[in-house]
Parts: structure tokens; C-alpha cells; sequence
């Protein structure tokens, strides 16, 4: 069950991604009557031989598989989360239907998930309860990869992109909290008003280093000025590596990302 919940999730992401991609050159076009008449070739721009420019946009992050700490003994549920990608890119058309690009990216890739359980508990005048718990990990990770891409560009605004990915650790920690949440019992933990009854946080036991991807996409060019255009992106990575070297956690992503390109 847990597998459809999450083939689920990655498909309504990925379906609302692509929405908001094949939306945008419609809502641009609307606008330009507002300031003037667009370019002539405002969806249909010649492919320059070089370009350059700045890449930003979100990571739709999915985390799943068990990992141990020194702490707990945790298993992803459905972890997510929608976090920072920023770099830039530098591409080269050889035909105007193939090219080659590289992307130089800085991805956050945390995620976080919570669930709740029982724990036995000693409450004053009633003994050992069973107490609700929630149990919280939030894990901050991040990369810098290098994204080496062939481009197939079958119409003048539409392209298809692909290749491997390949970076090192920036971040790799993670946090647990363990708070009681149960409506029943006015606890005082420690001897205040918090409900909080354990926290930790530290490094990723035995983290890799390095990571790598296969990721493939689809885009848009959007011409903006003789020397400058604009191009939504939408692509998925599939992790080839794990996070830590002795489970079988993954991270994987759907990246939303737009790109000012510079053409000389």
C-alpha cells in the first residue's frame, strides 16, 4: 500500500509540474498584449551557437528507505519535502536540433516526516499508560553536481534533455524529536510546559560522499529579447547511489527550474 501512496504522490507532482510548464508560454502571451506585441519569434527562437545563464527553482524531494542512527531506529514514511536548486549553465547547439549543455547545480535535498506511536509511559496516580507519541526526523542534506546533458530540440520552443549527474555532500545532518501529543494527559516534561520528551540531532551515521543521478526533462524556449531567452524546465532524478552505505536509503527528486539564457 505504502508503494502505490508513493508512485501516487510522484505522479500527481510530476503531472502538476508539466501543467505549470505548458501553462507558462500561455499566460506570457497573454501578457505581451498588455506591453506591446511580442517578438515575432517569441516561441519559435533560432538556436544560438553558445549560451550562458543563471538556473533556479525547487526540488520536489522524496526520501524513502530505513536508516539507523544513533538514536533511533528510523524508517522513512512517505518523507518529503520542496527545497532550493540554484546554479547556472552553459550550452552549446550544433544543428538546431542537437545540443550539449552542462549544469553546474547546488540541490537541497532534505526532507521530513512524522508519525505517530504508542509508548508505554508512567503517569502519576495510574501507572504505566500507553501514551501517544509523535516521533519527528528532519534530515538537511544537500549537494554540488555536475550535470552533463545531450539536448534534442525536435521544435524551435520545445526541447528534450538528458544525462548523468554526479556531486558531493554539502550537508548532511539530521534531527529527531520525540514529543508526547497525547489529548488525555496534561504532562509536564522536565518540569515545565514542554511536551517535547527527547531530542537529538548530529551528522548522518557513515553519509556518502558522493552522489549520482540519472535525470531526463523536457523544456521551453522562451525568446525574450534578440540576445535572451527564457526556459522553464521539468525533469526527474533517479538516485544511482544511497545516502548512507549501510541501508538502502534514497533521495529522489522532481526538478522545477527556470533558466535566463544569455546567447554570444
Amino acid at each position: 500500500m505504502r508503494t502505490f501512496q508513493q508512485l501516487d504522490l510522484r505522479c500527481t507532482r510530476l503531472c502538476a509540474a508539466a501543467m505549470l510548464l505548458l501553462l507558462l508560454p500561455c499566460m506570457l502571451h497573454a501578457q505581451s498584449h498588455d506591453f506591446g506585441p511580442a517578438p515575432s519569434d517569441v516561441l519559435s527562437p533560432a538556436p544560438p551557437d553558445w549560451w550562458f545563464g543563471p538556473n533556479i527553482g525547487v526540488n520536489l524531494v522524496t526520501h524513502e528507505g530505513a536508516f539507523l542512527t544513533d538514536y533511533c531506529q528510523c524508517e522513512f514514511r512517505d518523507g518529503s519535502g520542496t527545497h532550493l536548486t540554484l546554479g547556472f549553465e552553459l550550452g552549446r547547439m550544433f544543428t538546431p536540433v542537437i545540443g550539449v549543455a552542462v549544469k553546474a547545480l547546488y540541490n537541497d535535498m532534505g526532507a521530513e516526516f512524522s508519525y505517530k506511536l504508542l509508548i508505554p509511559t508512567e503517569v502519576l496516580n495510574e501507572g504505566i499508560v500507553d501514551v501517544e507519541h509523535e516521533r519527528k526526523n528532519v534530515v538537511k542534506l544537500s549537494y554540488f553536481m555536475l550535470h552533463p546533458v545531450l539536448i534534442l530540440q525536435p521544435l524551435p520552443f520545445f526541447y528534450l534533455f538528458g544525462g548523468p549527474a554526479v556531486g558531493v555532500t554539502g550537508t548532511n545532518t539530521q534531527e529527531y524529536t520525540l514529543t508526547n501529543v497525547d489529548p488525555q494527559f496534561d504532562l509536564a516534561v522536565g518540569g515545565g510546559d514542554s511536551r517535547v520528551v527527547a531530542m537529538d540531532s548530529g551528522e548522518i551515521p557513515r553519509a556518502e560522499s558522493l552522489r549520482m543521478d540519472l535525470r531526463a526533462g523536457l523544456g521551453l524556449n522562451l525568446r525574450l529579447g534578440r540576445r535572451l531567452r527564457f526556459s522553464p524546465e521539468v525533469s526527474y532524478g533517479i538516485p544511482l547511489t544511497t545516502i548512507s552505505d549501510d541501508d538502502d536509503w534514497k533521495a529522489q527528486a522532481i526538478h522545477a527550474t527556470a533558466i535566463l539564457k544569455f546567447e554570444f
